[in-house]
């Protein structure tokens, strides 16, 4: 017998019960192929995945606990419901408590506080602070002699087995066997004015009347010990005809805007806002705020909605808060010259131009100071000049001739104070003529002198001068076309992490090559190998440039075949060594699919060690060490791997 016994407690705490009258769902845990715990929290050993319990393989269900030893998890409800007024309410869900030895149970829950820790063993995951409603579905026997499976009820501080008041049936003539299963069990929990009647699979097994009038929060909770078993849920729904108060979230807003608060409307709801000051109306679900602020400094108010439900404006009413902050917007401005060529600086920005600007300065609240700027800008006379003359002209620059090309500069005075330069560049055309050659990509376009050119040719272009000097250039240009997407191959899928991987392209003369991928791999090489790891499988794609045109892009797929670890599966629990080549053997390589080294020890009942297998050696198929047959029966396994090691047991059948 277990030191410790392992008590899988599955706790369900509802905030709802479905009536006849009652069609509103308050809470459910649903969804499909992944299962969605919005509104939930999730503590301990508790996350979404997969059991083998239902058909599918799709993470769709929330696991509590998983089958080892001493773990404990729990998820609760984040939204509490008032049972003084909300006294109806039914909890509906799926449950399955299966792939270890039978402990400890799950339990549903409606407590005070929702716990942030949870214990393991026989208290099925509930702290011994823990006050409320508990319903328990508890596989190990810590209370002999009862008989488990049991289902029990009891209202209280804290929880164990064997704790006066507590309200159970028990499996004495082994009519519970049903609850631990490998398929899931549907349970109802209903609570009507104090009444609590529990059904499984649509037999009603225990019913008593504990009055509860707090407000509290719903939840599931389940535990291991010494002993384990895996404790999940799903298809989770909760019943009540509450009206659910929303707000909104906080709203910051700047003076002269509005806010929109609360949410979509509930036909079923009427809704009640205070204060009304600054609501267009107070009755509605989601009324729209405007508040002046004309101050410096930021306001607020905080509104309170409290909703009811129009078919029982007594019961269930809830109530939540948003607060709106109105920030102030301050204005100012400036009046500023300066002289052309110059620039004004505000706020961060510059301004070279006249005109009247406005300026955004942040105050830290979303809400900007503006700055009203009107800019002056005093003109200059002249500005620089790009002249240019004939071979053997000369040009007047202010009472200058110049007859040699240079750069010369005059001063001019601005009755607005602002010296104006005048900057002359003068350059002479010669009588001649000239040729240049460019390369282009099909498709682009090369401008010269304004005209758009695309295709391969000569051609010639006349330049005027302001003197009557005309220039002839001739363009050679060549179209290069663009390559083709490059031809990949791999030797893609790879066997194991760490296999070399190959990856090559088909060579063009000349061409210049850029790869990329995972893991930032990057590569100008036409032929490329490396020991690919996990990171290293993905998409690669490749370019080939000629004479500087870039080719389409390809893509090739790098898979590696065998990356999943030993912790990625569960263990097979049976094998039929008859001879008929189905399950005749338990090949670890081949069920796991990875290339990790391993050692497999196979005992019998009496702890012998009977057989033993190592990576790429033969499978246990029944046989001893020696190479003679086994006895059908269990016998116990341990898996050892670099990271850690699986135990269990396994049956053999011939």
């Amino acid at each position: 017998m277990f030191k410790k016994s392992i008590f899988f407690f599955f706790l369900i705490l509802i905030n709802s019960y479905k009536l006849i009258s009652q069609t509103l769902v308050f809470a459910e845990i649903q969804g499909s192929p992944i299962i969605s715990t919005a509104g939930w929290n999730l503590t301990g050993a508790a996350a979404i995945g997969d059991t083998g319990g239902d058909a599918d393989i799709d993470p769709n269900e929330l696991i509590l606990t998983q089958n080892v030893g001493s773990s404990s998890g729990g998820i609760f409800y984040s939204q509490p419901i008032d049972l003084s007024t909300c006294y109806q309410w039914t909890a509906e869900f799926d449950f399955r408590m299966f792939d270890g030895n039978a402990a400890d149970g799950i339990a549903f829950c409606f407590l005070d506080v929702p716990p942030t820790g949870f214990v393991s063993g026989g208290g099925v995951g509930i702290p011994g602070s823990a006050n409320g409603i508990k319903v328990v579905f508890d596989t190990w026997d810590n209370c002999s002699p009862d008989a488990n499976p049991e289902i029990q009820i009891y209202n209280g501080i804290g929880y164990s087995e064997c704790i006066a008041g507590i309200v159970k049936v028990t499996n004495t003539a082994g009519n519970l066997n049903f609850l631990r299963s490998n398929n899931y069990n549907h349970a109802e929990i209903n609570y009507n004015n104090g009444i609590i009647s529990v059904s499984v699979n649509g037999t009603l097994w225990l019913s008593t009347t504990y009055t509860v009038s707090f407000v509290g929060y719903m939840g599931f909770t389940a535990s291991t010990g010494g002993a384990n078993d895996r404790h999940s849920i799903k298809n989770a729904t909760i019943y009540a005809d509450v009206a659910l108060s929303s707000a909104g979230p906080d709203i910051s807003i700047c003076n002269g805007q509005t806010a929109q608060l609360g949410t979509t409307t509930n036909s079923l709801y009427s809704y009640s806002w205070s204060p009304s000051n600054g609501l267009n109306d107070p009755t509605i679900s989601n009324p729209v705020a405007s508040i002046v602020n004309n101050g410096a400094t930021p306001i607020s108010q905080t509104y309170n909605v409290q909703t009811t439900l129009l078919s029982d404006p007594t019961s269930c009413s809830s109530n939540d808060n948003v607060t709106v902050t109105i920030n102030p917007i301050l204005t100012s401005f400036v009046n500023a010259s300066i002289c052309a060529g110059s620039s004004y600086t505000l706020g961060g920005q510059s301004f070279s131009s006249s005109g009247n600007f406005q300026v955004i300065i942040p105050d830290g609240n979303s809400c900007d100071s503006i700055i009203q700027l009107t800019l002056t800008v005093n003109p200059i006379l002249s500005s620089d000049q790009q002249i240019q003359i004939c071979q053997g002209s000369s040009y007047n620059f202010y009472g200058q001739t110049l007859n040699s090309p240079g750069i010369f500069t005059h001063l001019l005075q601005t009755v607005a104070g602002c010296d104006s330069l005048i900057t002359l560049t003068l350059s002479f055309l010669p009588i001649s003529s000239s040729s240049m050659q460019e390369e282009i990509c099909a498709g682009e376009t090369f401008t010269f002198l304004g005209q758009n050119l695309s295709v391969t040719g000569s051609f010639p272009f006349t330049i005027p001068s302001a003197n009557g000097c005309d220039s002839i250039i001739t363009l050679s240009l060549l179209v290069n076309p663009i390559p083709p997407a490059p031809s990949l191959t791999s030797n893609s899928p790879l066997e194991c992490p760490g296999d070399l991987l190959t990856l090559s392209a088909v060579n063009i003369p000349n061409g210049v090559y850029n790869w990329s991928g995972p893991a930032n791999f990057t590569s100008n090489q036409v032929e490329n190998s490396l020991n690919a790891e996990i990171e290293n499988i993905g998409i690669y794609t490749a370019t080939v440039s000629l004479n500087g045109c870039i080719s389409p892009e390809s893509q090739i797929n790098v898979l590696i075949e065998n990356i999943f670890t030993f912790n990625d599966f569960d263990f097979p629990n049976v094998i039929t060594a008859d001879g008929d080549g189905i399950n005749d053997s338990m090949d670890i390589s081949k069920h796991f699919h990875t290339c990790l080294p391993f050692q497999m020890f196979v005992y019998n009942r009496w702890g012998n060690l009977v057989f033993k297998q190592e990576y790429q050696s033969t499978a246990f198929s029944g046989k001893s060490i020696g190479g003679t047959d086994l006895q059908e029966g269990l016998y116990f396994y341990k898996l050892v791997f670099e990271n850690g090691e699986k135990s269990g047991f396994i049956q053999l059948i011939r």
